[in-house]
């Protein structure tokens, strides 16, 4: 388990306190209970990360040790510089040479006692449990959240994961169990999303036996984390994928491909086709913006992403994914300059789109696809094959069997502008199109 944890758990624990309002009449016992059971589990000290808001709050003077009575005076004095223990355990703050006074200490009341300390700030401090310091501390992280200080989080995030422990450390069982509604109810407001993103990280802290420990009132205090982290697992590559795509539009080609390598193990087609996108994009962006540059190491070569696209193209993928695949092999191979095999590529997806579009009933609607096919046909050559190709205008001239020609394609256009007033920008980009075709044919 780690120290620093339950040190952070405290630290957030006293800020969500001290920036509470109103403080809670408490604050001087919270923070008393606190410390003593970080105390129990062999913490380091700090104080003094929290020195403002505990001095604010009560707990923590700052005395120099001239103040203080003998014997603590000269010990003190002698510590001064290199910091260090008094004998009753205060720390002597070596960076300030201040002692470090926390109410409820033996020193503390003993400067009450002889005047030192005035006694408006004597405190009754009182023992609290795990379960009544929580009461005392969560519904003010829970309000903190909810007005947007994302310390409430952490502060909720940490109880989450060591209240259990916590029970443990105070002897806590079913011999003098809490009522199940008190339990309940610190459940309800710390079982939420943003104080499971911060107890993930101590996920394994909460695998109690909680009927070993004879705390069978915490019995599901860790199933709605187990359920939201299998949640999170199920759409994790989904996030990935979100996040491959942010990397690509920022040309950060190598957090791009380290997402991709997350979505799954070596055989996972997902994977893969990911990681084929990202290096593909990045061939593309270098090859057009920065020639010269070398991408990054970890990337597939152009070769290797074209043989992904390959293997992927013949899984029984969905539709959607093998369509994907299939435009980037042909974009792959443009990019190879491996042109004839990218024309014949082109000729084999647009025989069957012309074959699925013939399942459509005659009418308008049919019509605009066919439209917009047989442009799409002209303009993929167009636009792949450079101009010093040899055959790049007799292949555009040339046409395909059963797509319009662009002359045809303008013609029916202008024909269903008046018929189609909510289409007419669109029909008009299509004319725009066919007329920077036809004029390139020529």
């Amino acid at each position: 388990m780690s120290m620093h944890a339950i040190e952070s758990l405290v630290e957030y624990s006293v800020i969500t306190v001290a920036t509470s309002s109103p403080v809670p009449s408490l604050a001087q016992s919270i923070c008393y209970n606190l410390y003593r059971l970080q105390d129990q589990l062999d913490c380091g000290y700090t104080v003094l990360r929290v020195r403002d808001e505990l001095e604010q709050l009560g707990y923590l003077f700052l005395l120099p040790p001239e103040q203080l009575p003998e014997p603590e005076r000269g010990e003190a004095m002698r510590l001064a510089e290199e910091g260090g223990f008094l004998e009753d355990g205060t720390y002597v703050d070596g960076c300030s040479g201040k002692c470090c006074i926390t109410a409820g200490s033996a020193l503390w009341e003993k400067l009450l006692g002889v005047g030192i300390l005035p006694a408006s700030v004597k405190v009754e401090l009182r023992l609290l449990d795990p379960l009544e310091l929580a009461e005392q501390i969560v519904p003010l992280a829970s309000k903190a959240l909810a007005e947007g200080d994302k310390r409430g989080a952490d502060t909720l995030g940490h109880w989450y994961a060591f209240f259990p422990l916590f029970c443990v450390v105070e002897g806590m069982d079913d011999n003098n169990t809490p009522e199940p509604e008190r339990i309940q109810e610190l459940l309800r407001l710390l079982a939420i999303p943003e104080a499971f993103e911060v107890a993930g990280a101590y996920g394994k802290e909460m695998d109690f036996d909680f009927e070993e420990e004879e705390m069978s009132f915490l019995a599901g205090w860790e199933t709605p984390y187990h359920q939201w982290k299998e949640k999170q697992e199920s759409l994790f590559p989904e996030f990935c994928k979100r996040l491959v795509y942010e990397f690509i539009k920022k040309h950060d080609f190598a957090e791009a491909d380290r997402y991709a390598s997350l979505m799954g193990d070596e055989n996972d087609p997902s994977r893969l086709l990911q990681r084929c996108v990202v290096s593909f994009a990045c061939h593309q962006w270098l090859k057009t913006q920065e020639p010269d540059r070398l991408p990054p190491e970890r990337l597939l070569s152009l070769l290797e992403v074209k043989e992904g696209f390959e293997y992927l193209s013949g899984l029984p993928l969905p539709e959607q994914e093998l369509a994907t695949c299939r435009v980037y092999l042909l974009q792959t191979l443009v990019l190879l300059s491996d042109y004839p095999a990218a024309i014949e590529m082109q000729q084999s997806l647009f025989t069957e789109a012309i074959a699925k579009l013939e399942q459509y009933p005659e009418g308008e609607t049919k019509q605009l696809q066919q439209i917009a096919l047989s442009i799409s046909y002209y303009q993929m050559l167009y636009t792949n094959l450079p101009d010093g190709y040899p055959s790049k205008r007799e292949w555009m001239r040339k046409g395909f069997p059963e797509l319009m020609e662009l002359s045809g394609v303008k013609r029916i256009c202008g024909e269903l502008l008046p018929k189609m007033p909510q289409m007419a920008e669109t029909l008009q980009q299509y004319m725009e199109q066919c007329d920077t075709l036809i004029v390139y044919m020529k």
